[in-house]
């Protein structure tokens, strides 16, 4: 009678085990398949994820810039002058012992006197070679002078006395009135005569 009932103990307990084996079975068969359809839907999302992404940069509209409704107008400076406007410069024949003064071009409106700002595009050379020094041109800015105040060599100051806006003048300087016997930058040595060539923007009288 004791050994029928340990048999049945033991048969029991072994269908306990079989039934936990197989439900934990089941459930790892539930766990992996809804990883699989978890990652599944997520690899899809991506892709389509991509794709819209894709085509909204492909599409004409994000690339295309909106239009203008009205033109944009760019005022350039007052006196604003580029390299193309830089007129050439004809060196004298003789090297100036006293400053020589020619109009090329004739101007209008009151004439430049002493006090007056004068503002100037300007090429400026050695007169024994021609070679160039400075220019406004390539700077495309005008330069302002007030005559009279020493603010620029002799010859500039006594040169441009009588200048009318538009006018172009050329100026041969000797070297007393230009930098003397001073060497200036690179170019400019010791005793140099300097030619200018002149255009002349505007003139505002003093005190306006």
């Amino acid at each position: 009678m004791g050994t029928e009932k340990r048999e049945r103990q033991k048969a029991n307990r072994q269908q306990r085990l079989a039934e936990q084996a197989r439900t934990q079975r089941v459930t790892t068969v539930k766990r992996t398949a809804v990883r699989w359809v978890v990652g599944g839907i997520i690899a899809l999302g991506a892709v389509v994820l991509i794709a819209w992404i894709g085509g909204a940069f492909d599409s004409d509209e994000a690339v295309t810039p909106p239009e203008l409704t009205a033109p944009v107008e760019v005022t350039a400076p007052v006196g604003a002058a580029t390299p193309a406007d830089k007129p050439a410069v004809s060196i004298p024949a003789e090297l100036p012992t006293e400053l020589v003064v020619t109009d090329l071009l004739a101007g209008t409106g009151p004439a430049a006197q002493v006090g007056d700002t004068v503002l100037v595009n300007y090429v400026g050379v050695r007169s024994a070679d021609g070679t160039e020094f400075d220019n406004s041109y390539d700077r495309g800015s005008p330069f302002p002078v007030t005559l009279g105040s020493g603010g620029v060599i002799q010859g500039w100051d006594q040169g441009l006395l009588g200048v009318q806006a538009g006018g172009r003048r050329q100026l041969d300087i000797p070297a007393d009135l230009a930098y003397g016997d001073s060497a200036v930058g690179e170019i400019i040595q010791s005793g140099d005569a300097l030619t200018f060539v002149i255009d002349v923007v505007s003139v505002t009288p003093a005190g306006s």
